[in-house]
């Protein structure tokens, strides 16, 4: 990512945070009582790339 785009999604973060704080924190308090399944996805998605790495090297489709 660029300086640029990092930049830009922080502004548009900032603006939201200032125009809309109570629509902010709300969405913060959902999504942190959610934590725990968000993990868990997470979790999940990166065990199944991780598997799938594993077998392709086994099934010799990988050149080292």
């Amino acid at each position: 990512m660029s300086l640029r785009r990092i930049l830009l999604i922080f502004l548009v973060l900032l603006v939201l945070v200032v125009l809309r704080p109570g629509v902010v924190k709300s969405e913060a308090q959902r999504i942190y009582t959610q934590r725990h399944t968000i993990w868990r996805l997470l979790s999940l998605v990166v065990i199944v790339y991780l598997l799938y790495g594993l077998y392709t090297i086994w099934s010799g489709g990988y050149e080292w």
